[in-house]
């Protein structure tokens, strides 16, 4: 958990125009590891034409300890290495190592402070699964994709934008262009123009932002081949 001071942010696992991705490192006993980082969805941040990706206030990173059936301590020291930057006016770099020895019984009791914690940050993860069509075709300069079938009802989405995971592959903005049709949404997303390399695989979160009183946003992570034949 990173708590921060009114005003400053820090940057996602794609930091965007600006600062530096957040990194995590662990420090653990032998045969035991750790599941991939849980990224919350992250805010974007627009500052002179510049569009970046963090978190403000605070952000829990979930990740899961895999521990074998064999493991033989009744207790897991764990160390954890967190580099990052935040900004506000100016920006600072945010290095700091944390650890915590945890303590394996059956039944153990979570603290309620904690729990409410841990299940607010998993409403602000993406959906794994999603449950609509999505297609891309691939053109001079863009990608458009073509999202079918989708749910919820088209008439509530008030905007739509694509996070990509990894920087330098799109235009980063805080604005995206997309037309919603009879049966499906369009969304057209730029290259960025210094970018060096092919993309042979679509990889981040598509965020839709609703206007539904019971539910502001849905997001789904989004894994799908780039190829001629979507």
């Amino acid at each position: 958990l990173v708590e921060l001071e009114e005003g400053w942010h820090l940057y996602w696992r794609n930091s965007g125009d600006t600062g530096i991705p957040t990194s995590i490192e662990f420090g653990l006993p032998e045969g035991i590891t750790v599941s991939e980082i849980q990224w919350p969805v992250p805010k974007v941040f627009e500052y002179d034409g510049l569009a970046s990706f963090g978190y403000d206030k605070q952000v829990l990173l979930l990740t899961e300890l895999i521990i074998p059936e064999n493991y033989k301590s009744n207790s897991v020291l764990v160390i954890v290495k967190l580099k990052s930057l935040i900004c506000k006016d100016v920006c600072i770099p945010f290095n700091t190592t944390v650890s915590k020895e945890i303590i394996l019984k059956n039944n153990f009791p979570a603290d309620n402070d904690v729990s409410t914690l841990f299940v607010e940050a998993r409403k602000n993860l993406p959906e794994v699964k999603n449950d609509f069509e999505l297609s891309i075709k691939p053109d001079e300069g863009f990608i458009t994709l073509i999202i079918q079938s989708i749910n919820p009802d088209l008439t509530k989405i008030n905007s739509l934008y694509f996070l990509p995971y990894e920087n330098g592959i799109f235009k980063n903005t805080d604005e995206q262009n997309y037309k919603v049709k009879d049966t499906s949404i369009e969304l057209k997303l730029e290259y960025d123009h210094f970018k060096t390399e092919e993309m042979r695989e679509l990889l981040g979160i598509l965020v839709f932002q609703l206007d539904d009183p019971a539910q502001s946003k849905k997001v789904y992570e989004i894994k799908k081949q780039l190829n001629t034949n979507n």
